[in-house]
């Protein structure tokens, strides 16, 4: 009798026990498959809000705002450029932003 078989058998000899085990093998797989979908499904989700909400999938910058984010560092974009990138199949949209701090003006001011 071959190894195989032998094991075969002996799984049999209490069938209660090997369905039980078997089954919580099964439903253990299942529940971990799904739980594994349900994380890649809300990564997916979360980094496209962010991309799709903030500054999209590629920016431009001047080459010195990286080591020196202020406004002083920034460029225009010119019609030229914004054409440029604009031939490329797959961007949808090229639209300008300018991002900084907001400035609170001084009559807005509560004052005591």
């Amino acid at each position: 009798m071959t190894d195989l078989q032998l094991a075969w058998k002996n799984l049999w000899r209490n069938k209660r026990r090997t369905m039980i085990t078997s089954a919580s093998v099964f439903f253990a797989v299942l529940f971990a498959l799904v739980m594994r979908s349900f994380q890649l499904g809300a990564y997916d989700r979360l980094f496209r809000n962010v991309i799709e909400s903030y500054t999209g999938y590629m920016q431009l910058q001047h080459k010195d705002y990286i080591d020196d984010p202020v406004l002083d560092n920034g460029f225009v974009l010119d019609s030229g450029l914004a054409a440029g990138i604009q031939t490329d199949p797959n961007v949808t949209s090229v639209l300008p932003r300018l991002e900084s701090f907001a400035l609170l003006l001084p009559e807005a001011v509560h004052r005591v």
